[in-house]
């Protein structure tokens, strides 16, 4: 037997292939063939009739069912609270909750519409119509709150939380409701939820809960959740009060987490102005606790964090600090101060504390350069009261040594210049410094 024709006609010269496949059965003429089966032909008049009178019954009851929901909508779309608006706009779409719960508010809020009795209908006819909307019960949970029906107050609020249990917002208003109620466990465990879920709220939490309670102990194990954010609010609070207990508190809890050293800043200084400064110390050198030197960049290998046990500095219109990493005496950095020869300058804007022993003897060793340092009065370091030799004029990189004993257990180290009383007295002029470094002594007798 021979090959199928169709091969052989494929074979064919001049015959292509899209020849040969166009003799096959194409799968679309089927999807048209079911098509067509489902289609109801048109081909007389009665038909069209028919077919005519059903798409308009249908586009009448669509029209009929929406024109309410429509002119509802065209009436408020300018959102301007005057009760009639919403009146006529709930007798054309009764079953929007939206309209209730907006006409509600402007017969309880509006001192030129205000209807209390209306107010209370239309935000239950809102929760009625839609029990699901958090805003809705708790408007509802105010009004009855406000007419002394205090437990249908509180069943709204329920309601309130149960449809929205993860907004902060919700739980915050829940809890000073229950302090109006004078409930304090209820209110403590809304607060507490409220911190949880929103840390934002927390500074105003603490405000009620010291109110009421002044207890640290009690608010960070109550109020306050264990998180860097929450404890790291806490502790500022507790600053702001001035309350070493609770600071104390929240910074033991902080220490589980990692801060920045100037996160922590806000405590050193409170641990400072309250006599504690090796107190502070630890903390700003938490946690390596490296006590090497305490003078803490000395070098100024690394950026100034313009707080705490590092340089604090600050640049004026006609003096400039910076950390310069062209000119070091060691490493790779220096201090650098530019006057620009228009002010005559009262300095003292770069500064260090480091804490010492009250009583004890200590040598201060640094280095100094200047360039073109005008007038008679000088730039010069000093701490306790000791002052280095002052410098004028252009000097290269030279070695200074201060001793002092410390009258305290902290000590502040200064640049300075004092003002010249000369008619010629604008400051002009460059000095670095480099190489800080501070030995005791001899030890403090006890």
């Amino acid at each position: 037997m021979g090959p199928p024709e169709s091969k052989v006609e494929a074979s064919r010269p001049g015959l292509s292939s899209r020849d040969a496949l166009g003799k096959a059965p194409r799968q679309g003429s089927l999807l048209t063939r079911h098509l067509k089966d489902w289609q109801i032909p048109l081909n007389s008049w009665p038909r069209k009739f028919v077919a005519i009178v059903l798409v308009l019954i249908t586009g009448g009851i669509l029209i009929y069912r929406t024109w309410g929901m429509f002119l509802a909508a065209w009436m408020t779309r300018s959102k301007i609270p005057d009760p009639a608006i919403y009146e006529r706009a709930i007798r054309y779409d009764p079953g929007n909750a939206d309209y209730h719960f907006i006409l509600g508010n402007i017969y309880n809020y509006s001192t030129q519409y205000l209807n209390i009795s209306r107010a209370g209908e239309q935000y239950e006819a809102a929760v009625r119509l839609n029990p699901y909307a958090s805003a809705y019960w708790l408007e509802l949970s105010k009004y009855y709150e406000q007419s002394r029906k205090i437990e249908r107050s509180v069943d709204a609020m329920k309601m309130a939380l149960q449809r929205d249990p993860n907004y902060a917002q919700t739980h915050w208003a829940a809890a000073n409701f229950y302090i109006r109620l004078d409930d304090l466990k209820s209110a403590d465990f809304e607060l507490r939820r409220t911190a949880d879920l929103d840390v934002g709220y927390l500074t105003q939490a603490l405000d009620l809960v010291w109110h009421f309670y002044e207890d640290p102990e009690r608010i960070m194990s109550t109020h306050v959740p264990n998180s860097k954010d929450a404890n790291l609010i806490a502790l500022n609070y507790f600053i702001g009060q001035k309350n070493e207990t609770g600071a104390g508190l929240a910074w033991s809890r902080l220490k589980a987490f990692t801060t920045s050293v100037p996160e922590r800043f806000a405590y050193i200084d409170f641990l400072v102005s309250s006599g504690k400064p090796h107190d502070a110390w630890n903390v700003f050198s938490f946690p390596s606790g490296n006590t090497s030197s305490l003078i803490y960049n000395s070098s100024f290998e690394t950026e100034p964090m313009n707080g705490g046990f590092d340089w604090r500095f600050g640049s004026t219109e006609h003096a400039e600090a910076r950390r310069d990493t062209t000119t070091a005496q060691e490493g790779v950095a220096s201090w650098l101060v530019t006057f620009d020869g228009k002010e005559n300058v009262d300095y003292a804007a770069l500064s260090h504390w480091f804490p010492v022993t009250q009583g004890q003897q200590y040598m201060l060793t640094f280095w100094m350069k200047t360039e073109g340092i005008t007038t008679n009065e000088g730039v010069f370091m000093e701490v306790e009261g000791q002052a280095s030799e002052k410098q004028m004029g252009t000097t290269y990189w030279r070695q200074f040594t201060i001793p002092f004993t410390a009258s305290s257990n902290l000590a502040t180290l200064r640049l300075r210049r004092m003002p010249s009383k000369k008619f010629d007295n604008l400051l002009k002029g460059k000095v670095w410094l480099d190489n800080f470094g501070l030995t005791e002594v001899r030890k403090v007798r006890q």
